[in-house]
């Protein structure tokens, strides 16, 4: 494959004129038939939401709320904030079909800015032989400053399209309409000059029957006229001292009309952007369009052609310019959340019944439906909802009715177990209402506990990282694979260095205190059972032991062992030098399995406050003399059918299974527990 290293030009100028109409308008920064369409999408875009999610490989979504590339855009340097940035971006896009963003990087070669730089003064450049497309830009920022050259991994080139003429730039979107918006400018120019000064004219006085009037007089009479009848004086009587023809010379306002020719424009330079004359509020659009609900639909039709697109474009390239600069990026796709768009409501309102319908008649599966809503999905969510009363019936067959309508009671199984009553499932209700109450501040309690100790984790894993590979720069670009140290190595050398065991006591006195807190807050809803609030001794120190246990299940080491490996491959894959490699092993010991400092402490707080409250709950009653508890099971899990959901939901367990059926449940489950007293005992 061969590209042209240059600039090619098909043709000067435009099809079928000699005059140059793009010089002519200049930038288009001062016609308001380009800039006016180009300000509704700037307000527009930051009405949505840019998000980072991660697909699976099953099609699993899950938003990473606190990704860096997300707190970079909304802080991108410390003169301006991401809503100036995305305008300028927009009015480049629209303008030229490129818009370009500057990385400014930190010690350890991370992106710490962006800055917004004018298109005029980027341009891409390939090899001058052809063999490669891209391999610099050149910045040009004026002010007497020389050219530079810009590594593209330094560059975030948003482009619209490819333009022929030139590949390693996008086509701009008003090209193709360069002489309707000299038509626009030039008539406002016209009928500007004629208001000015009218253009002509406006009065002309001459002397009666062919007289003449010496110049001197001319000059005087002009004077007079002036003065005698400008400003306040407009109306006053003139009184000629000589016969003297008056008349009125101008245009005629009508004459002027220069409607059509600028509706034109209005029309095909909304177009070109795809955003109706009328959203915009150009008289183009107005004289054919209602105000309701004619003008909604054209809202909806600017968001869906205009600034969806637009916003799609930018969130394909954050993918592959930006997000990998933050570690791996594998299964990170960027995106917009249109859910708080006050134009488009409408249609999210429509699009929820329309999937919960589905979803409701077993047609698609609930993941499938929370993912056509945007919302995170998880295996929990991979079954389908269908009536629990359906009959299958075959077609061309009528169903069975019998006598009197009513389906006959389902047989109890074998070995089925004993269910609550409903006077006992309300009891037991209140209960779990309370627990779930408690749910999220006890959750955002651990999850800044694991917050800190994650931060901490990984800087201890930089300082233990940093003199281990002091010496990989040292090593020569051409050296043989025996002359670097091997990731085996390096990875005994950190750990060691690192003392997995004093940050596993650490993390289990985590587990330990937050236990203690749950239990705590689970007596003070023992009451609602007709339980003492009283937390005694012996029951919290059993609780907090189950902490300390279930702390004890994390392997921390193997998990640690697991991140340095993977950040040595990737890191040593990138080229990085010592100080990136440690950066990089930083991060990745800090978000573990998960990838993601955030969602690693997410998940562990959520997985361990549900589990806490459950054996907090046990425990509790336990040393009160109750030995069975009602299940109440709030989500369908992964691999439970509906049948298997119905028959834990309200089903009498002992305690022994209570303790195991909590200990099995899925990370994201909601199973719960309430104290179970027999009929008379309440």
């Amino acid at each position: 494959m061969r590209h042209a290293p240059g600039w090619v030009l098909f043709q000067p100028n435009m099809a079928r004129t000699r005059y140059d109409y793009r010089k002519a308008i200049g930038d288009g920064l001062d016609a308001s038939v380009v800039t006016a369409p180009i300000q509704w999408i700037q307000r527009a875009l930051p009405e949505a939401r840019l998000t980072i999610h991660r697909v699976g490989r099953n099609g699993l979504r899950e938003e990473v709320a606190e990704h860096p590339a997300l707190g970079l855009i909304a802080r991108p340097n410390p003169y301006y904030g991401d809503i100036a940035l995305w305008a300028g971006t927009v009015l480049s896009w629209c303008l030229a079909g490129n818009a370009y963003w500057l990385k400014v990087r930190n010690g350890v070669g991370r992106p710490a800015e962006l800055w917004y730089v004018p298109h005029w003064t980027m341009e891409p450049k390939g090899s001058d032989d052809g063999t490669e497309f891209l391999t610099h830009y050149v910045y040009r920022p004026g002010g007497g400053i020389a050219p530079m050259r810009i590594d593209p991994a330094d560059v975030v080139h948003f482009r619209h399209g490819i333009d022929p003429r030139n590949p390693r730039k996008g086509i701009p979107p008003l090209d193709g309409v360069i002489r309707e918006i000299f038509m626009d400018l030039e008539s406002s120019n016209f009928v500007a000059s004629l208001l000015r000064n009218m253009g002509v004219p406006g009065l002309v006085l001459s002397p009666k029957s062919g007289g003449h009037v010496s110049d001197d007089d001319v000059k005087a009479t002009k004077a007079w006229i002036r003065q005698a009848f400008g400003g306040d004086r407009r109306g006053e009587p003139l009184v000629m001292g000589a016969p003297t023809d008056v008349s009125q010379y101008g245009f005629n306002p009508q004459q002027m009309n220069m409607s059509e020719a600028r509706d034109i424009a209005e029309e095909r330079v909304c177009a070109s952007l795809g955003i109706p004359a009328a959203v915009v509020g150009f008289g183009a659009g107005l004289q054919s369009t209602k105000v309701g609900a004619t003008m909604t639909e054209l809202i909806k039709l600017a968001w869906r052609n205009g600034v969806l697109p637009v916003g799609r474009a930018f969130a394909d390239e954050l993918d592959r310019s930006l997000v990998p600069d933050f570690g791996r990026a594998e299964g990170l796709k960027a995106g917009w959340d249109t859910s708080e768009v006050l134009a488009l409501s409408d249609d999210e309102d429509k699009l929820t019944t329309r999937v919960m319908s589905q979803v409701a008649g077993g047609l698609i599966t609930l993941a499938e439906g929370r993912d056509a809503l945007g919302w995170d999905v998880d295996p929990s969510h991979q079954i389908y909802l269908r009536p629990a009363m359906a009959l299958e019936t075959p077609a061309g067959s009528a169903p069975a009715v019998r006598p009197g309508g009513a389906l006959p009671a389902p047989e109890p199984k074998s070995g089925e177990k004993a269910r609550a009553t409903s006077s006992q499932r309300r009891k037991g209700a209140a209960y779990v209402r309370a627990l779930r109450q408690q749910e999220d501040g006890l959750q955002r309690a651990m999850e800044q506990r694991l917050d800190r100790f994650l931060g901490a984790f990984g800087k201890a894993a930089l300082a233990a990282a940093r003199p281990v590979l002091a010496d990989e720069d040292l090593a020569p670009k051409d050296a043989r694979a025996g002359e670097i140290k091997s990731n085996d190595l390096v990875v005994a050398q950190i750990l060691d260095a690192l003392g997995i065991p004093a940050h596993r006591t650490a993390f289990q006195k985590l587990y330990e205190a937050h236990y203690l807190d749950v239990a705590k807050k689970v007596s003070d809803a023992a009451e609602l059972v007709g339980l003492s609030a009283t937390l005694p001794d012996p029951v919290a120190r059993s609780i907090v032991g189950a902490g300390g246990r279930r702390a004890g299940l994390v392997d921390l080491e193997a998990q640690t062992r697991k991140a340095l490996f993977e950040a040595l491959a990737d890191g040593r894959a990138a080229g990085e030098g010592a100080e990136q490699l440690a950066a990089r092993i930083s991060e990745y010991v800090e978000g573990g399995p998960w990838q993601s400092p955030g969602i690693r402490a997410r998940t562990i707080a959520r997985t361990e406050t549900k589990y806490a409250q459950n054996v907090s709950t046990v425990e509790r009653a336990k040393a009160a003399g109750v030995q069975r508890f009602v299940v109440f099971d709030g989500r369908l899990g992964p691999g439970r059918s509906l049948e298997e959901h119905i028959a834990r939901d309200g089903s009498i367990v002992t305690a022994d299974e209570a303790a195991q059926m909590a200990a099995d449940e899925h990370p994201n489950g909601t199973l719960s527990f309430a104290p179970h007293f027999g009929e008379g005992e309440d």
